[in-house]
C-alpha cells in the first residue's frame, strides 16, 4: 500500500544514519534529531569526535568509524547500525571534502580523492542503507551544495561531484517513488562549518571570493542549515536549501552559470587566484584527505 504522503514523518523513535558526523553539520543535525527523539548512528573518519558526540547524546546513540569512500567499512557500519536499531527510516549521505586546486596541472591526488568520497561515498552510504530504508518505507537525504548549481574555477571537483550528487538524487528519487521511499536533496551555500572556515583560509579561493557578494560569501549560521534538515526529514521533502536565497538560483540556474562565467572571466582576480593555485600545486602543498582545505594551517598551509 502507498504511504499517505500528506502524511509527515515523525521523528521520535525514528532510526537515523548520518555519515560525516563527527562535526559541522552531520554533528549538529545528529544531536537535533536526538533531542527530538531519533535514534541516531554518526559515522566519519574522526572517531574521537564522533565518540565525543555520541557520549554527549546519551544511550541511544552510537558511533563507527568508516571511510565512505570505502565499501566494505560502509556495508559494515551500515549493517551494525541496522543489527543494534532492528533496522533504518532515515539516512542522510552527508560526508564530504572540499579540495582546492585547477584541473590542470598535477593536482589529480586531490581531485580524485574528492570524487571518491563526494560522489562514490554517497553511492556507498546508498548501496548499503537502501535495503533497511525500502523495508521501512523511509526517506533518503543526500547533501549537495550551491556548488551543483554554479560551477567556478579551483573548485572543479567540488562542483563536479556536488552535481553529480543532484542528479544521482533526482533519478534514484523516480526509482524509487512507487516503493514508499521518498528522496531529497539539500543545497547550501557558505554554512558556519569548518569546512567553510577552511576554505576561507585558502588563499587563492580568498581570492576569488573578493569578487562574489557579501551575501553570497558570508557564512549562514549553522543553525539554518540543521532547520531545513529537519524540515526536509519531517515533510519528506525533494529539496530543501539554505540559506533562504539560495532558492532563488535554483529557480534561475540557467542564468546564474552563464552571469557567472562572463565575471570571471574578465575579471583579473581570477587570473591571480588561479596563478597563486598552481604555484601551490607547484609546491606540493598538501591538504588534508579527510576534510580537505578545512584542515590547513593558518601558519603554514598545511595539513594539521
Amino acid at each position: 500500500m502507498m504511504r499517505n504522503k500528506s502524511l509527515n514523518m515523525a521523528l521520535t523513535g525514528k532510526r537515523v544514519l548520518i555519515t560525516g558526523a563527527a562535526r559541522g553539520i552531520g554533528a549538529a543535525v545528529a544531536k537535533r534529531l536526538y533531542e527530538k527523539g531519533a535514534l541516531v548512528s554518526l559515522v566519519g573518519l574522526e572517531v574521537d569526535e564522533l565518540k565525543k558526540v555520541a557520549e554527549e547524546l546519551g544511550s541511544n546513540a552510537i558511533y563507527f568509524e568508516a571511510d565512505v569512500s570505502d565499501k566494505a567499512a560502509m556495508d559494515a557500519a551500515v549493517d551494525k547500525t541496522a543489527s543494534v536499531f532492528g533496522g533504518l527510516d532515515v539516512v542522510i549521505a552527508n560526508a564530504g571534502i572540499y579540495h582546492v586546486s585547477p584541473l590542470t596541472g598535477d593536482s589529480s591526488e586531490g581531485v580524485e580523492r574528492t570524487l571518491n568520497v563526494n560522489l562514490f561515498g554517497v553511492l556507498n552510504t546508498l548501496n548499503a542503507t537502501l535495503p533497511y530504508i525500502k523495508r521501512s518505507k523511509g526517506y533518503v537525504m543526500t547533501v549537495a551544495s550551491m556548488a551543483a548549481l554554479t560551477h567556478g574555477p579551483l573548485m572543479g571537483a567540488y562542483a563536479a561531484s556536488k552535481a553529480a550528487v543532484e542528479a544521482l538524487t533526482d533519478s534514484l528519487r523516480i526509482e524509487l517513488a512507487g516503493e514508499g521511499v521518498d528522496v531529497g536533496c539539500a543545497y547550501f551555500g557558505a554554512i558556519d562549518t569548518d569546512l567553510v572556515r577552511g576554505g576561507k583560509m585558502n588563499q587563492a579561493l580568498s581570492k576569488m571570493e573578493e569578487m562574489v557578494p557579501e551575501f553570497v560569501r558570508k557564512p549562514a549560521p549553522l543553525s539554518e542549515a540543521i532547520d531545513v534538515i529537519e524540515r526536509g526529514i519531517t515533510k519528506r521533502s525533494k529539496r530543501v536549501w539554505a540559506p533562504r536565497w539560495l532558492g532563488a538560483f535554483l529557480l534561475l540556474r540557467g542564468f546564474a552559470q552563464p552571469l557567472l562565467e562572463w565575471r570571471l572571466v574578465h575579471d583579473y582576480r581570477t587570473r591571480d587566484a588561479l596563478a597563486i593555485s598552481h604555484e601551490e600545486v607547484r609546491r606540493g602543498t598538501k591538504q588534508d584527505t579527510s576534510m580537505g582545505v578545512a584542515s590547513l594551517s593558518t601558519k603554514e598551509n598545511t595539513t594539521t
